[in-house]
């Protein structure tokens, strides 16, 4: 802490006040001097003084080793199992690991202060355990993080035999073909929807029919008749021992029927799933878990995938109790993948709302009603691993063996805290029906005014700096090329290009694929094969500037310029045309856009710029309309005009005369006449002036002065001049330069 050095910290038992002002004082400078530098830029800085270089990455692993002995520290897993972090892009991909770890921290504190006010309930649960049951098994080494972060797998969605659309401009069909305990028939719609291919004859036709559809089961739900042990006070049911419990995995159609024939005889069943959307664009359900009262089901979502229907018969049972937490996601995950839909829904998590639970998480409820700890720490697993190891299907197992329990404790606190109409179960109950009833839609780009989940309005408002127009033009092309991209190759933006990378392009704005990759450190594979479309895109977001209304299309964009390769290992990509000729040692031969050298569109892209800039306006009058400007006289009409009004005149021609009628005046003729015939006229002499003449020359007047002393007078340029002390200005005119009258007499 910030003490001074010899001077022991106080003690956090015996002087809370003093330790606790002693932390918040080290927290602030530690604060401070972190934002002393703006993050963009220390690489600047770095490359100034090597120095400078070596403490920031001493400094960077001190942070980044005192950040793991916190986690260690205040993890709910053991010391050797606690979650920790590599480097920074660790940090940014796995933050999420020191939320949870902070959120514990906080509920923790939460149950010690209900505890020290006499407000948490310290009802004991009726199975008794000498100790917590921790529901994980401990790993060394590398091990977790190989298991968040798995690598050489291949796609499972190639597998699929359903086709992914990720497309934007084209809406979702539900996938329901049969509507099992129905009180209102199937609309016909759905069916000639999903029969008919989205063509450009009928795309526009099918938008509109799609987006019209109503949720499918959306009267069943509203219209719902809740079996009536819902309301009756019963005793709970104790739920199985973890390790007693019989397992079932189910990997194909025989064991899938077999597991819906037991989950339509029972009342109650748990429902979870797991989910994966990092390698994906909208992501897919990699793993579903069903409990019952005596056994438990993890069913492989990847495997039997277009089957899994099946399960709409117990699924929307309106007498089946579903019990789930926090569905509002798995809703939408189970219409989008396997078109289930949910009739009768628990949703504990509005349940703990009813209840004013001091926390609402499922760790917090197992913790709560069962004396649970849940290890977490594959909550963001890749759910993808096959075979799945063994921590984590004893993970995905507790997140549903220990529900139906915490439902039956749930709904008798809250019968009994409810009146005689039951009140409060019905909220809960309500608040699930409008979980349930939630229908899922396709993200769609919006690339002008950025809204949506991946609009780039929600990303540019976490962005602090300043920017201009052309980099604001950069940031949206830059954008919207990741979303593109991450859709023709169904991937994640955050795999495609994560965030930080997109300011650090803008910072950049490179315009060359070496600039590109240089801005990116790791450099994302899809980056590093469509760097050249990057540059491209920058280009030509930078030239677009001078139209305010100009927006970056897609469509415009050329096609990449590479194929997608499989992701097996064994596999290599194709080498490019330019990389093989490098390797011979030949020069490598580019492809260059010929719309960079197109004179006329840059022509044509000048003249709106010149529109826009030249339009007259007015602050007060808005839009001038009596100055034309005529936008279609290009440039060189206007240079043919001023060469035609030129005229240009030969020295030593005299104009031609004109009569009045317009007709040009023939020059006379002249008729040659030989020498001897010529005659020269006589010269004329001057006549010298005789002495007696007398040459007279026109005297000149005087000059008329004024007297000193006399009033103020106005000299020719108008001013007032005073006689007293100054004199008239001298005015030259020809009458001063006038001669006098002389007589000169021989």
């Amino acid at each position: 802490m910030s003490q001074q050095p010899g001077q022991e910290d106080p003690h956090p038992l015996r002087d809370f006040k003093e330790y606790q002002n002693a932390l918040f004082t080290a927290l602030t400078g530690a604060t401070r001097a972190a934002n002393a530098i703006p993050i963009a830029d220390l690489g600047y800085f770095r490359s100034l003084d090597r120095g400078f270089a070596k403490t920031l990455d001493s400094c960077s692993e001190k942070v980044l080793k005192l950040s793991n002995n916190m986690l260690k520290y205040a993890s709910v897993e053991e010391a050797e199992a606690a979650p920790r972090f590599y480097d920074i892009d660790d940090v940014m991909d796995r933050f999420n690991i020191a939320i949870d770890v902070v959120d514990n921290l906080l509920e923790k504190a939460d149950v010690g202060l209900d505890e020290l006010r006499g407000q948490r309930n310290r009802t004991e649960p009726i199975m008794n355990q000498t100790s917590p049951v921790v529901a994980q098994v401990a790993t060394k080494g590398k091990a977790d993080y190989k298991m968040l972060h798995a690598q050489n797998i291949i796609r499972p969605q190639l597998r699929f035999k359903d086709t992914i659309d990720n497309s934007s401009n084209t809406p979702f069909i539900p996938k329901l073909t049969f509507k099992p305990h129905s009180k209102t028939p199937l609309d016909p719609r759905i069916t000639e929807l999903q029969s008919l291919s989205l063509t450009s004859s009928h795309k526009s036709d099918e938008i509109l029919a799609a987006s019209s559809l109503a949720h499918p089961y959306e009267y069943e739900i509203k219209h719902i008749e809740y079996p009536e042990q819902l309301f009756e006070e019963k005793p709970e049911q104790i739920y199985t021992p973890f390790d007693d419990t019989k397992a079932t995995w189910v990997d194909n159609e025989e064991t899938l029927k077999e597991m819906c024939s037991k989950l339509e005889a029972a009342t109650e069943i748990a429902v979870d799933l797991e989910h994966h959307d990092y390698r994906s664009f909208q992501g897919f359900v990699c793993l579903m878990q069903i409990s019952t009262r005596d056994e438990d089901f993890i069913v492989d979502t990847l495997e039997i995938r277009d089957k899994l229907w099946m399960l709409n018969s117990a699924f929307t049972d309106p007498n089946i109790v579903k019990v789930m937490h926090g569905a509002t996601s798995d809703i939408i995950w189970l219409q989008r993948d396997f078109g289930l839909y949910v009739v009768d829904l628990f949703d504990t998590y509005h349940a703990s709302k009813m209840l004013e639970l001091p926390g609402h998480g499922l760790a917090y409820l197992l913790k709560h009603y069962c004396d649970v700890d849940a290890d977490k720490k594959y909550q963001m697993a890749d759910w993808r691993i096959r075979p799945l190891p063994t921590e984590m299907l004893k993970y995905a197992r507790s997140d549903t063996h220990y529900l139906l329990y915490i439902f039956d404790r749930m709904r008798r606190e809250l019968l009994e805290r409810g009146n005689a109409n039951h009140n409060l179960m019905r909220k809960v109950l309500a608040d699930s029906e409008e979980t349930s009833v939630r229908k899922h839609e396709k993200d769609v780009y919006d690339s002008e005014y950025g809204t949506g989940f991946n609009g780039w309005r929600n990303l540019l408002s976490k962005w602090k700096t300043a920017i201009n127009a052309q980099q604001f033009a950069v940031f949206k092309a830059i954008h919207a090329w990741r979303d593109q991209t991450a859709r023709d190759e169904d991937e994640s933006v955050r795999y495609v290009l994560p965030n930080h990378m997109i300011f650090s392009l803008l910072d950049k704005m490179p315009t060359d694929s070496t600039g590109v990759i240089g801005c990116c450190n790791p450099v994302p594979p899809l980056v590093r094969m469509h760097s050249h479309d990057i540059a491209l895109a920058i280009q030509r977001a930078k030239m677009s500037t001078g139209d305010k209304k100009s927006i970056v299309s897609l469509e415009s964009m050329p096609a990449p310029r590479h194929t997608r390769y499989a992701d097996e290992d064994t596999d290599m990509p194709e080498i490019r045309q330019e990389d093989r000729q490098k390797l011979e040692g030949r020069p490598a031969v580019k492809d260059v856009d010929p719309k960079l050298f197109d004179l006329a569109l840059i022509e044509e892209q000048r003249q709106l710029n010149y529109q826009h800039l030249a339009k007259p306006e007015s602050f007060l009058f808005g839009t001038t309309t009596h100055i034309e400007v005529s936008s279609d006289v290009s440039s060189k009409q206007a240079a043919d005009r001023i060469r035609m009004s030129l005229r240009l005149s030969v020295p030593g021609i005299e104009d031609a005369i004109l009569h009045t009628e317009g007709v040009m005046e023939e020059p006379a003729e002249h008729v040659y006449t030989s020498k001897t015939d010529r005659v020269t006229k006589e010269e004329v002499k001057p006549v010298k002036p005789k002495d007696s003449d007398i040459i007279v020359v026109r005297e000149t007047p005087k000059k008329r002065t004024r007297k000193r002393g006399g009033p103020n007078v106005f000299n020719p340029y108008g001013q007032v001049v005073d006689a007293k002390f100054k004199k008239q200005p001298k005015v030259a005119s020809a009458t001063k330069k006038a001669d006098k009258a002389m007589t000169f007499k021989k």
